[in-house]
Parts: structure tokens; sequence; C-alpha cells
């Protein structure tokens, strides 16, 4: 009952993150039509400080959960002198349940990164993302509390560049849209949807792209 209770949590918290993520790029990340809007919005210091704090909120949300899942297994392994903690958090991540390895947290700290570079200065809410695509795989950093350090690549596995409008998988592998959608042998303007069922990850190989 504990690990199934445990992945219904997870899943929750992994779904709830999913949906908030994608609401709240889809409010603030502008198309052609609304960047006129958005940069007049702009120009007031209060509406770039809520959407900086909405943006934090977002990354606290899954950093708390995946650190208290964390804490949670660590301990039941001591109590029980077992290695099922482990072995249960090698599963989320294979399932796509683990907070910290969702795509729409790579995507959240792209939007971060680039709001703060259009407002003109790091607003001051602490700085959690960082990017370095001068390195020779660049990545995009994530810095949680205790000094925990996550990094994501940005290399595209085809074509070995940085990643040009990625996509990512249901694995959570990311590729550059057109790499994505040669490997899935469908034309890009179909896009991945158009992909056959039994298509696989050019890199773990998981069938369902």
């Amino acid at each position: 009952m504990f690990f199934s209770e445990l992945k219904k949590e997870a899943s929750d918290i992994a779904g709830c993150f999913r949906s908030r993520v994608r609401h709240f790029i889809h409010l603030h990340a502008p198309n052609p039509m609304q960047k006129y809007f958005i940069s007049l919005c702009q120009c007031f210091a209060s509406n770039q400080q809520a959407t900086a704090q909405e943006c934090q909120l977002l990354i606290d949300y899954v950093a708390m959960n995946a650190i208290a899942l964390r804490k949670i297994l660590k301990k039941y392994d001591k109590v029980h002198c077992s290695v099922n903690g482990r072995i249960f958090k090698t599963k989320m991540r294979a399932e796509h349940i683990e907070p910290l390895r969702s795509p729409w947290l790579i995507e959240l700290g792209a939007f971060y990164i680039n709001f703060n570079k259009s407002s003109g200065k790091m607003l001051d809410i602490g700085g959690p993302f960082s990017c370095d695509l001068s390195a020779t795989e660049p990545v995009i950093t994530l810095m949680l509390p205790d000094s925990v350090k996550l990094e994501y690549n940005l290399t595209c596995a085809i074509c070995l560049d940085t990643v040009f409008k990625p996509y990512a998988l249901g694995c959570g592998h990311i590729f550059c849209k057109q790499c994505a959608c040669s490997a899935a042998s469908v034309m890009i303007f179909q896009g991945l949807k158009a992909a056959r069922p039994e298509s696989k990850c050019p890199v773990c190989r998981e069938v369902g792209i």
C-alpha cells in the first residue's frame, strides 16, 4: 500500500506541475500578435515582478515536493533496512513521474531566463536557473535548496548541435523539431502527432513518441 499510494501522489504532483506550467507558458509566452501588448505591459515593474514570482512559485512547488519524496524514500530504507526506496525512485524515473526530470521544468527554466533578459535586469527572486550555451555541451542549470544542482543537456542527440525548436518526447528526451520528425518519418508540417504508434525514441527506444 505504501508504494502504490506514494506512486499516486508522485503522479498527481507531476500532473499538476505539467498542467500549471503549460497554462503559465501559454499566458506569458507571447505569439507575434501579442508581443506589442506584452512589451507595453512589461514597462511596469509590478507586472514583471508578478510574472517572476509566479514562475518562482512553480519552481518552489516542484522542488519542495521532490525533496519531500526523496526524504520519505530515504527514511523508509533506513527504518526497514531495505533498498526498496531506491528501487522505487528508479521506477519513478522510468515511468516519467519524477518531477525534477520533467521536460516542463526545462521549459520553465528557459522561460525564466528569457524573461529576465527581456526585462533588462535579473529580477530579485533568487535566480535558480542559469544557462551556458558556450560550453562544449550547452546546459540549463537549476540550483535547489541544500546546494543541490541539476543540469539539463541542451544538445540534440541526432544532429549533435544545440537544440533548435526543441521537442520533448514522452520519455523526456529532447530533440530539434526537424530531427525528431525525421526520426519518426513524418514531415515537419505534420508534426510528431502524425507519427506511427510504434515509433520509438532514437535514444532509449521507448515506444510511443
